[in-house]
Parts: C-alpha cells; sequence; structure tokens
C-alpha cells in the first residue's frame, strides 16, 4: 500500500533541494584572491610621470571571491613581507610562491638582489604560513612559475640576463638549486636591449619544454626541461624571433596546446605561433598590434590570457615609464580563431585605472580583475561570454601598487 505526500510538502522539499544546490554550487565558485605588491614604492610627478604617493602596502593580500555573484571582499594582509612582486600556486593549491625584490633598488638601475619565498595556504582562511626563502640565483628576478608536477619553481632573472630553476621539497618548502641558464645576445634598441633580460618562463603544455620571453634579446628561447632532474638544455637552436626592438614580455598557450601568444612589451605586438610539441618549436602564423597605428603617447603592452574557453585573447596596455603623454591604460580584446588561432580586434577598454600592469580572469571566466599599479585599485569586469567584451561593474577594492593577482581554490 502506497502513501500519497501531499503537494504542498514536496514542493517544500524541492524548494529545499534548490537552495542546497545553489549553496553547493556558490560554495564552488568561491576563491581566494591573492595579490602580489610593491611595498613602500614611492612615486613622483614631474619628470617620471608615475602619480603621486607612496605605498602603503606591507606584503602578500588576499580577498574572498564568488565566481557565480562577482562579489570580492576587502582585503586582508596575507603574509608580511618586502615586495613580493610576482607569485605563482602549485598545481594542488596548497602553496604560494612570491618573488621579493631588493626594497633598496626598485626601478633603475635594473640590478638588484632578489629572493623567492614559500607559503603554505591556509584553506579556510587564505591566510599565509612561512616556510622558507632562497636566493632567485640572479638579480631583479621579475617572473616567477611552477611546472606541472610542482617540484620545480622557475624564475626570470631581468637583471642578470639569466633564468634559474629551484627543486621544491615535499613540505612545499625551498631547496637547492637545481638548474641555471645565463642568455647571451642583445638587440636594437640601445636603452634596454644592449643585454639579455628574460621578463617570462613558464612550461609547455606537456611539460617537456621551458619557454623563455628574453626582451633584452628579443627572442623567445625554447629549452628542453627534465622533470626528473629539473635540468634545462640549452635550446639547439629551437628559438623564435619576433620584430626587432619589440621586447618579449609575458607568453600563454591556449587551451588547446596548439598555439601560443607572445605579447611584446616595447611594440605592443602579439606574435601568433603554432607550437609543434614533437619537435619543440614555434612557427610564427600571424603578428597583431594592440593599439590603434594612429595611437599618439607612450605605450609598454603588459600582461596576456586566454578565456578558459578558448575563444578570446585578452592583453594589456600601460602607460611608458617616465612618459609625459598620458598611456592607452586599456585592455585589448581579441577573438581567436579555433581552426588556425588567429586574432580578430574585438574591443579595447578603459582598464578602470592607471598603469594596468596585471589582470587575472577568474577560473570560470566570468570575470577579469584589473590590477592598475599607480591608481592603486583592483577593478572588476564582466565578461560576455558569447563576444568576450568586457563591462566593468561598480565592485572595486583597494590594494596599494597591485602588480600580480592569482587564484586558489577556497575551502569550507
Amino acid at each position: 500500500m502506497t502513501r500519497s505526500v501531499p503537494f504542498k510538502s514536496c514542493m517544500i522539499a524541492l524548494l529545499v533541494m534548490l537552495v542546497l544546490t545553489l549553496h553547493a554550487a556558490a560554495q564552488s565558485n568561491d576563491y581566494f584572491v591573492f595579490f602580489g605588491t610593491y611595498t613602500g614604492f614611492k612615486y613622483v610627478h614631474h619628470s617620471k610621470t608615475w602619480g603621486v604617493g607612496e605605498s602603503k602596502s606591507k606584503g602578500v593580500y588576499v580577498s574572498r571571491f564568488n565566481a557565480s555573484t562577482g562579489q570580492l571582499s576587502e582585503p586582508q594582509l596575507a603574509a608580511e613581507v618586502v615586495n613580493p612582486s610576482f607569485l605563482t600556486i602549485s598545481p594542488d593549491d596548497k602553496y604560494l610562491y612570491a618573488i621579493s625584490e631588493d626594497p633598496l633598488s626598485i626601478g633603475p638601475p635594473v640590478d638588484h638582489s632578489s629572493n623567492v619565498s614559500a607559503y603554505a595556504i591556509d584553506a579556510v582562511t587564505g591566510k599565509l604560513r612561512f616556510l622558507n626563502s632562497v636566493p632567485a640565483s640572479g638579480t631583479s628576478t621579475c617572473y616567477i612559475s611552477v611546472d606541472k608536477t610542482g617540484r620545480y619553481v622557475m624564475l626570470a632573472n631581468f637583471g642578470s640576463g639569466s633564468v634559474s630553476v629551484i627543486h621544491v621539497k615535499d613540505d612545499g618548502s625551498l631547496g637547492e638549486l637545481a638548474s641555471f641558464i645565463q642568455d647571451v645576445g642583445h638587440s636594437v634598441d640601445p636603452s634596454i636591449q644592449t643585454e639579455p633580460h628574460p621578463h617570462w618562463i613558464g612550461v609547455s603544455p606537456d611539460n617537456r619544454y621551458v619557454i623563455v620571453s628574453d626582451l633584452g634579446i628579443d627572442q623567445v628561447l625554447i629549452f628542453h626541461f627534465d622533470k626528473k632532474s629539473g635540468m634545462l638544455s640549452p635550446p639547439g637552436p629551437p628559438s623564435t624571433a619576433v620584430y626587432p626592438g619589440g621586447g618579449p614580455r609575458h607568453f600563454t598557450f591556449d587551451p588547446s596546446g596548439k598555439f601560443g601568444y607572445q605579447l611584446s612589451e616595447m611594440s605592443g605586438i602579439v606574435d601568433v605561433f603554432s607550437w609543434d610539441p614533437t619537435k619543440g618549436t614555434l612557427t610564427t602564423v600571424q603578428r597583431v598590434h594592440t593599439v590603434p597605428h594612429n595611437f599618439f603617447g607612450g605605450n609598454h603592452s603588459a600582461e596576456i590570457e586566454i578565456h578558459p574557453s578558448g575563444r578570446f585573447l585578452y592583453e594589456s596596455n600601460r602607460r611608458t615609464q617616465g612618459e609625459t603623454v598620458r598611456g592607452p591604460d586599456t585592455i585589448g580584446v581579441f577573438a581567436i580563431d579555433q581552426k588556425n588561432g588567429t586574432l580578430s580586434r574585438v574591443e579595447e577598454v578603459l582598464s578602470g585605472g592607471t598603469m594596468p600592469r596585471n589582470f587575472a580572469l577568474d577560473p570560470t571566466g566570468n570575470y577579469l580583475l584589473s590590477a592598475n599599479q599607480l591608481s592603486n585599485y583592483i577593478d572588476l569586469f564582466k565578461i560576455e561570454y558569447s563576444t568576450g567584451r568586457l563591462t566593468k561593474t561598480d565592485n572595486k577594492i583597494q590594494v596599494d601598487t597591485p602588480v600580480c593577482i592569482k587564484f586558489v581554490p577556497a575551502g569550507k
């Protein structure tokens, strides 16, 4: 014999299940957002037009972000450390690694000492527990990444013109130097390209190669990577050149692993390459300007990232250091042809502040967070899924001199 359940009770039960489902979905879209900053950074207004003021930042900051609603909490100090500029996260989201630059010599001259520090991430609070710090084995270190096994941290040493790989211990702390490569060469701009200046380092999608963008020699270098020892083998000769005087800054692969995109800081050009993982080679497909040809002003392009869908590319354009004419301070949006990887311009929007040195897309692809270094704010943009276009929201938080943004799933 069966017993009927009242309609009202069924509806209540369904509503409860719906609320629980939505709550779980919201929880799964909760992230910690870590911000790398410059601490005690001074900037003046006259011959070097950086703005006016002094950073009050004390280290790495963390906010809680909901990728479903776009809510971004006020930042809290996660770890007090000097000049934690660029950050990287271990593949298991348990550890954060931060470059720490010499506080006495931010800006020119570019040859100053650097360290890298390891932190354990509290999955509930987002606070960072210091593990250890080691020398970067190079100077003016400007970029850090981690290989796909989480066993090696990789560093681009802008000042000394070198790259280094540091072993990661089982507890997440940093160990001994695993590999070191000194770049050689120069390019056409005598103001900055008289020697090598690596500006980006990262692994290929299969973790078999390491890509290095060298601003000083206008080359994208490719090294064989031994994931067992952490050793890099010099390119022989896998490398590719950008437009002379371009100054390669940051590089990214598309999610399919078929194409690579190189953003050059000085020329404001994105080079599109096809990637051959069997040979470890990049072949030029297209060259695209990030700002219109008739733009008047100083521009140093900065960050590049591809939407998780693989359909759109985003890049930032900022004023030139020391430039008296205002720079573009924009985010450029490009559609990606899924067959051949080529780019077509969608739009260019104001970044919401001054000098967007960095930005990041949240892991769901719903929002873009723009780090405007000189206006001391993180500005939030909604991403239109079908077109990739950006709409600025009213949500913004203050972070002094932000220079890097990284996401980590938040625990309950």
